[in-house]
């Protein structure tokens, strides 16, 4: 087979052709031809442009399995529509998207250019500069998406510093509006949500099954020759990628989840095993987030199964929650709040300072004043706590690892011990080959760490050891006791627990769902106290003097 370069050249248009066609930039993650501007014409009168931009991809360390994953779908997507009689204009550029779709337009010359709406907020502000040096450029809404803008202002209104925004409302509202799992207007089952049902600890049984793996093919080698030439210093490793690069084969993988997966979910979505890591999840999230399946389709396959039978309702709730509650809210929330730079502008300026100018510059709210840096063992740095060094090994070898032990190991420790959020999102946002702006930002600075305040948590998620113990056996193969809080040989996490509440009594003391734990916290005595704050605080001077590896984040980049 030719390298990659050779077999688009010859879907390349035409000068008639350039003329004669709809034009459609495809951004680096909307690969479908099922829904959108691509699915509105022929074949035959589709043109698609698409920019492999070596510039986004130095813009952080993102993890060499996911710039594989992406780059290599990005690949096969041309070719795959290519196939199907489009003609494509596959673009190599050592500059942003933005500015090449502009060269590109001057130079060739090109028509005006359709496109959906960007889901990530940076891509956003790179094609507003773009069409305001000239490039001819026709916005269309994202049909990838279950909701609109207006469906969330519908709940909750404009944006407004303070006001408290609960993933439920939307949830429910959405349930309403769509049908999915409502009969006359009823939630199927007689609730909305089946969360309490989801907390059992994972035993061994029912049997877990070898989810498929996808050998790289020609298309696929050449990208991770790339990715190894290109981006050496870059977060993770590159070795032994299985993912899907074709749709014929995110198709697969989907109805794998769906056949063997998911009629599991439910009981054991909040379990963790050092064993069985990705235990029932199907972790498709990369492949979603790049639009190689879409969200519609995934729940109307799982309402079916579960109308027909074949998941359990609790399964396909739980599942579907996810999809149109969590992640339709979270998108919203970064688009009302501008990636929370409008929460933390609002900060800067009652602190008497000005807000930050630089575009691509993080929102830093930090609701528990937490400023330490992120210790050398999000990097793979043994810390000798197991259930981190576990989570973090899966992280640096899959770029991935599932929500609980996202929330409940890596967030957890870090809003314990006060680590910086916006290090925690940074590096979320490059570990992660499912991280965008949209979604990790919400999630970390707001769910997973409270440094929104409680802008999208009515509490911080935080535990000691018990939580981890009962949910995992982590702590089973770990040189520290989880039923012991302080001495030699004590986990540090009941230790952080407690002193992380008694630090954050101003802000947390009075927060409704916080009244068990404090009233226990003050019961407390002096001496258990001091010795609670020792066993803390040799545990983040621990994790603090591990040493860094010489490997360094980039400095994100403008162009």
């Amino acid at each position: 087979m030719a390298p990659f370069a050779e077999q688009v050249q010859l879907a390349y248009p035409t000068p008639e052709e350039l003329q004669g066609r709809r034009w459609i930039f495809v951004p680096y993650d909307r690969f479908t031809d099922r829904t959108g501007p691509i699915a509105e014409q022929p074949a035959s009168e589709t043109g698609i442009v698409i920019v492999e931009s070596t510039a986004k991809a130095h813009r952080r360390p993102y993890h060499k399995k996911k710039l594989v994953l992406l780059i290599s779908n990005m690949r096969h997507f041309a070719l795959e529509q290519a196939a199907r009689g489009c003609k494509v204009i596959y673009h190599f550029s050592e500059h942003s998207h933005a500015q090449a779709l502009l060269q590109l337009q001057r130079e060739l010359p090109l028509p005006k250019i359709t496109m959906m709406e960007p889901a990530e907020r940076e891509l956003r502000i790179d094609i507003d500069a773009a069409i305001q040096a000239g490039l001819k450029m026709k916005m269309v809404p994202d049909t990838t998406w279950l909701s609109t803008t207006e469906d969330f202002l519908n709940v909750f209104g404009a944006y407004k510093a303070g006001r408290a925004y609960v993933m439920d409302r939307f949830y429910r509202a959405q349930r309403q509006q769509t049908g999915i799992l409502m009969d006359k207007g009823k939630p199927i089952g007689g609730k909305f949500s089946f969360d309490a049902e989801n907390r059992k600890p994972y035993k061994g049984q029912p049997r877990i099954p070898t989810p498929p793996a996808f050998a790289p093919d020609l298309v696929t080698k050449e990208v991770i020759a790339l990715v190894r030439e290109t981006y050496p210093h870059h977060f993770g490793s590159i070795e032994n990628f299985d993912s899907p690069t074709t749709q014929q084969d995110a198709d697969a993988a989907w109805a794998f989840a769906l056949e063997h997966l998911l009629p599991h979910f439910d009981p054991y979505e909040d379990a963790m095993r050092d064993d069985e890591l990705q235990l029932f999840h199907s972790r498709l999230s990369g492949l979603i987030n790049l639009g190689r399946i879409l969200p519609a389709q995934m729940i109307a396959d799982v309402e079916r199964a579960c109308t027909e039978g074949r998941i359990p309702l609790a399964s396909a709730e739980g599942f579907i929650r996810q999809i149109l509650g969590w992640r339709e809210f979270m998108r919203h929330l970064h688009q009302q709040t501008d990636g929370y730079r409008l929460l933390a502008d609002t900060v800067a300026q009652e602190e008497g300072s000005m807000p930050q100018q630089d575009p691509y510059a993080g929102a830093t709210p930090s609701a528990l004043s937490a400023s330490l840096p992120l210790p050398a063992a999000y990097w793979g740095v043994k810390s000798g706590l197991h259930c981190l060094d576990t989570v973090v090994a899966q992280v640096i070898e899959e770029g991935w690892s599932h929500h609980i032990t996202r929330l409940m190991v890596l967030s957890n420790l870090a809003t314990l011990c006060g680590f910086s959020p916006r290090q925690l999102t940074n590096w979320f946002w490059f570990a992660y080959v499912d991280a965008y702006d949209w979604v990790v930002e919400t999630n970390v600075l707001g769910m997973s760490t409270y440094a929104d305040g409680g802008l999208t948590a009515t509490k911080p998620y935080v535990s000691g050891a018990a939580y981890i113990n009962k949910m995992s056996n982590f702590c089973d193969h770990c040189q520290y006791d989880p039923k012991r809080s302080t001495g030699e040989g004590s986990c540090p996490f009941t230790a952080l627990y407690w002193t992380f509440l008694e630090r954050n009594e101003a802000v947390l003391g009075n927060n409704f769902r916080l009244q068990m734990p404090y009233t226990t916290l003050r019961r407390k005595s002096p001496i258990e106290l001091v010795q609670l704050r020792a066993r803390a605080d040799d545990a983040i001077t621990h994790l603090q003097r591990l040493p860094h590896l010489k490997y360094e984040p980039l400095t994100p980049q403008s162009n």
